[in-house]
């Protein structure tokens, strides 16, 4: 019934040129190049810790914060709305299996 054409723009050749130059000017910055052993080992320090120490630091930290965050508590305000807070996790696992019964009903198409 109704046609609307949207009016057609152009892009000034100027401009797309601009853009690639600043892009291949940007390119060559983009990526790091890979460290040498010997490179390795004049950058890092003897004092410093090594990423698998950070690493074990950073699970020894999260197991310690794990248990306090099951003990959490809600506000005193909001004590009356528990069960509802306690489903609320399970939703999304309701959503993916109504998305299959859904696809079930229309024949998985």
């Amino acid at each position: 019934l109704y046609s609307f054409e949207m009016a057609g723009r152009r892009v000034s050749p100027l401009l797309v040129i601009a853009v690639a130059a600043c892009g291949l000017w940007m390119l060559p910055t983009t990526f790091a190049p890979p460290m040498s052993a010997s490179d390795r080992a004049t950058t890092s320090s003897p004092g410093a810790p090594s990423m698998e120490d950070v690493a074990k630091l950073s699970v020894l930290a999260s197991t310690l914060v794990v248990p306090q965050a099951a003990e959490a508590r809600l506000p005193d305000e909001f004590v009356a709305f528990a069960p509802i807070v306690d489903v609320l996790p399970i939703l999304p696992v309701f959503f993916l299996l109504l998305a299959f019964l859904w696809q079930a009903s229309v024949g998985f198409r």
